[in-house]
């Protein structure tokens, strides 16, 4: 058994613009094996290879949507009994990052290498995962955040500040009512049934599951989100631009919003049907349905390493 592994993604935003990304990487974790996947293919080889070879730890260098992609080829390579995880970051999108400390990746990799290296006892927490057509993740979303991810990439920059000039240009429009915020708001006829509680027909501009609080820049809004082993807090906005400009500072820190602003509830299973076809999102990567029809369930609960 490997002390620590590491995935790197050469792809993501940050290894691809840094030449020497996986040679600082190296240094970080002298001897620790480097799996470089570049696409699904190297991804489930190495996946492959880890689950004969079970690290303590499994190092993840790259955005959300290389987390996504190695937390869902690892499931399925090692039945749903994944290493602990330290996410490095690394990518266009890093909402997901700090659930794995502060520092750079290097940092962080070099205060875990010599944390396993002496044998002390590293600080942990268990979250558990979102499953959608075999795809496992943490964050889930259709409508608003869909959008919202689209117009931050449409930017052509990415990173948290890329994120923080969107976040407010959505702000200032919603309040004013302009032609960004009604192209984010656009309303949606779904059906949503959150275990067996079938969600009111009302329209829903924008639908959030999530299985851990943090949702990037150092907010969060998914306050319930762990709440209970075995489950994930569902978000159903049901305000408009202004209205939901004016509770949005409140949500985004955990606190409670107004009820006819929002639906909400934690659950194991949540069933979606809207008009096909459907973009659906999940940590940063978007994908369609065909059908309209999704199922969001339980994937793998896991083990993520704070360095």
């Amino acid at each position: 058994m490997a002390g620590i592994a590491i995935i790197a993604n050469p792809n993501a935003r940050r290894n691809r613009e840094w030449p020497l990304a996986a040679q600082q990487l190296r240094k970080a974790a002298p001897g620790a094996p480097l799996l470089e996947t570049r696409n699904s293919e190297e991804l489930s080889k190495a996946a492959r290879a880890l689950a004969a070879d079970r690290p303590r730890v499994l190092a993840i260098a790259g955005g959300d949507g290389t987390v996504t992609h190695t937390v869902t080829a690892l499931s399925r390579a090692m039945d749903g009994k994944l290493p602990p995880l330290a996410l490095l970051g690394g990518g266009a999108y890093d909402s997901l990052a700090p659930l794995g400390g502060g520092g750079d990746a290097e940092d962080r990799l070099k205060r875990l290498s010599e944390a396993v290296a002496s044998g002390n006892e590293l600080r942990t927490v268990e979250r558990d995962t979102l499953k959608i057509d075999d795809r496992c993740g943490f964050r889930f979303g259709v409508g608003l955040p869909v959008r919202f991810i689209e117009a931050i990439y449409a930017t052509g920059n990415t990173g948290p500040w890329a994120s923080t000039r969107v976040l407010l240009k959505t702000l200032v429009s919603s309040l004013a009512m302009g032609p960004f915020a009604r192209r984010l708001y656009a309303p949606m006829d779904l059906r949503v049934r959150l275990d067996d509680e079938e969600w009111p027909p009302v329209p829903i501009y924008g639908l959030v599951c999530s299985s851990v609080a943090e949702a990037g820049l150092g907010l969060k809004p998914f306050r319930r989100a762990t709440e209970q082993p075995g489950a994930f807090q569902a978000l159903g906005l049901t305000a408009g631009p202004r209205a939901f400009a004016l509770e949005l500072p409140r949500l985004l820190i955990g606190k409670h919003a107004r009820r006819d602003r929002l639906i909400e509830g934690v659950g194991e299973r949540l069933e979606v049907s809207g008009r096909a076809p459907l973009s659906w999102l999940l940590d940063g990567e978007i994908y369609t349905s065909a059908s309209g029809r999704l199922t969001v369930g339980l994937g793998p609960r896991v083990s993520l390493v704070r360095a």
